[in-house]
């Protein structure tokens, strides 16, 4: 009975789209049905927070009205500030200029936390086994080191599953999240 309530309260949609923004770059992955349609990553030029701003908003229109960054139903991953608000801050300004262009052309835009879309496909926090494991390889080191070596080895998981769909030449793991945002709506947000 629970699986027929939640089926009912998903979106009808039948191109579903996943986007990995930050500010230097949007990162999209496509499903149209079940089928895995396109992906990539446009990447935002400038030398401040303000130039790559204005870029997003020159670029993320065109590629909208062109079709690139069509769907029906666009899955966002909210933003994650971590300890530093000004983060949350520069995000939301990137997040305005892409959320708005998107919404101007009529399409309904969601978003989704990280770790919601990665527990989903099997990639949720590192288990303390696997953090010590780390630091039992590479002995020695800082904090910080310790906390990229997890969380790259988090992207390099996303970025294998992704790759289970498209072919993603450049290694991007913003793609790879991307694609799984994608998936993740595709599968659970959306229905046919």
């Amino acid at each position: 009975m629970s699986m027929i309530l939640r089926d009912l309260r998903k979106v009808t949609a039948k191109r579903v789209m996943g986007i990995d923004c930050s500010t230097k770059s949007l990162a999209y992955g496509i499903f149209e049905g079940d089928e895995p349609v396109t992906c990539g990553e446009v990447q935002f030029q400038g030398a401040s927070l303000y130039e790559r701003l204005n870029d997003a908003h020159r670029k993320v229109p065109p590629l909208v009205k062109a079709g690139v960054l069509q769907a029906d139903y666009i899955a966002f991953e909210s933003a994650w500030t971590g300890p530093n608000p000004q983060v949350g801050i520069n995000l939301a300004m990137v997040y305005g200029a892409v959320i708005g262009a998107l919404m101007q052309a009529g399409m309904e835009v969601v978003t989704v936390p990280p770790l919601t879309w990665q527990a989903f496909i099997g990639n949720p926090n590192l288990k303390k086994a696997e953090k010590e494991q780390i630091k039992a390889d590479h002995p020695g080191k800082s904090a910080s080191w310790y906390s990229n070596a997890g969380r790259q080895m988090r992207k390099q998981r996303t970025l294998r599953f992704s790759q289970q769909f498209f072919k993603i030449d450049n290694g991007s793991d913003n793609v790879g999240d991307a694609v799984a945002i994608a998936y993740y709506a595709n599968t659970q947000l959306t229905k046919r």
